[in-house]
């Protein structure tokens, strides 16, 4: 019985050794990428990659399309290659770019196919096509959002008033005197939107006004406004023509100017920041504007009145502008923005793109005419003498030419008396 066993393991080992085992084939994945969306008119890339955790020695493929959706611009449709490498490749990838010719869905597919192993099995081969939505632009515009609503505001530690709502534009919010800065937080309703104006951002005592805005996916923006009232007891407020201010009371919201130093100066019986140079003799303070804008005011302390400082700089000079101390004589007097500032000047002529302005110089505290290049934006101290030495040459030559003139006058008569002579001798001959 125990020979016949023996026998039996015998047979079944040899024949396991004799037939062999069915393995399966190695797999290959073909698959064609790219973006699924497409605007008519434009290009699009798609890729064509060849994967396997076996490593590959040969390949081909054919891809497949509607040429009247698409049209092949670079790269090929038929591929047969091979690996250079001594140990095969389990991955390459082939580009291709294609120009969207119409809207409408078309599909780039893999025809026929062959990969073989890099021991020259063949290998089993999965697929994944590639599907292409192509819209024109009107088309693609018309599925972008058009929300741009908020779906959130705060200014964190501080109440909103009213209390939020995605409707309403206008909010205010009250912080103490002692805060300079804010924290805005808005968050939108629609994740393609974008938004600004949010954020940390520095405050002043009494109102500061901050725009944020939601722009939604279709291009339209919503504004929402938000006021920040810094609480100030005690605001001093003072007029520049029709414009109300308040004076600032903080110097750490204000920029010294170049060649003035800092001190503190008192108005109302308050201290305030203020900027002095003895070499424009101006004593400079910070102002706010209704909308919380800051500007720099020369403060006259004997008049109590104050007046915008603007400083321009162009060339290495720095200029304190300001109107004409007379007429300029043979121009003609306007206005025109430097610096979105309104600025008196004098012109010679209307096209002319050099106008004259007046000002201080305010390293030197020289106050003089400058001419201005309203096309460069630049200034240069200006000079008259080449005008009027042209002025003169002009003059002179003006002479020169009535002395010309005046000369052929006289020689046109003389020659006219001669000839009126010669013809009247010739008539006494005659009877």
């Amino acid at each position: 019985m125990k020979s016949k066993r023996k026998i039996f393991y015998t047979i079944i080992i040899a024949l396991l050794l004799i037939i062999p085992l069915k393995v399966n084939a190695a797999s290959c994945n073909i698959k064609v990428s790219g973006g699924s969306n497409a605007v008519v008119g434009s290009t699009i890339t798609v890729n064509v990659t060849l994967s396997s955790s076996t490593p590959m020695g040969s390949w081909e493929y054919l891809l497949n399309y509607n040429s009247s959706y698409l049209k092949l611009i670079s790269g090929s449709t038929s591929v047969a290659d091979y690996t250079t490498s001594s140990s095969g490749t389990r991955n390459k990838t082939y580009t291709l770019k294609f120009q969207v010719l119409k809207s409408g869905k078309s599909s780039i597919n893999v025809g026929s196919y062959l990969v073989y192993a890099f021991d020259e099995s063949q290998m089993s081969v999965n697929v994944s096509n590639h599907t292409i939505n192509a819209l024109t632009k009107a088309e693609l515009e018309a599925t972008y959002s058009k929300d741009n609503n908020l779906k959130n505001l705060e200014v964190e530690g501080y109440q909103l008033s009213p209390e939020f709502n995605k409707d309403t534009t206008n909010y205010t919010v009250k912080v103490p005197s002692t805060v300079n800065s804010v924290n805005i937080i808005a968050t939108k309703n629609d994740g393609t939107a974008t938004v600004s104006g949010d954020g940390v951002k520095e405050v002043v005592e009494g109102s500061n006004s901050f725009d944020i805005v939601v722009k939604a996916q279709n291009g339209s923006e919503k504004i929402y406004k938000l006021n920040i009232e810094v609480e100030d007891l005690n605001p001093i407020n003072v007029s520049i023509g029709k414009s109300k201010y308040t004076i600032i009371k903080r110097a750490d919201i204000l920029t010294k100017p170049s060649s003035y130093e800092e001190t503190t100066i008192t108005i109302n019986g308050v201290e305030i920041p203020a900027f002095k140079s003895e070499t424009t003799k101006f004593t400079l303070v910070g102002l706010k504007d209704e909308n919380g804008k800051t500007f720099l005011a020369i403060y006259d302390e004997k008049k109590q009145s104050y007046s915008l400082y603007n400083e321009f700089t162009s060339n290495n000079i720095i200029l304190y502008l300001t109107n004409f101390p007379e007429p300029f004589k043979n121009y003609t007097k306007g206005k025109t923005k430097i610096n979105n500032v309104d600025v008196e000047i004098y012109k010679y002529k209307d096209n002319n793109r050099f106008v004259i302005v007046y000002g201080m110089n305010v390293e030197t505290g020289k106050y003089d005419y400058y001419s201005y290049d309203t096309k460069e934006k630049t200034f240069q101290i200006y000079n008259d003498t080449e005008i009027n030495d042209l002025k003169k040459e002009i003059k002179k030559y003006s002479y020169i030419c009535i002395a010309f003139g005046s000369g052929l006058l006289f020689a046109f008569i003389l020659i006219i008396c001669l000839l009126k002579k010669k013809k009247n001798k010739k008539a006494k001959k005659t009877n």
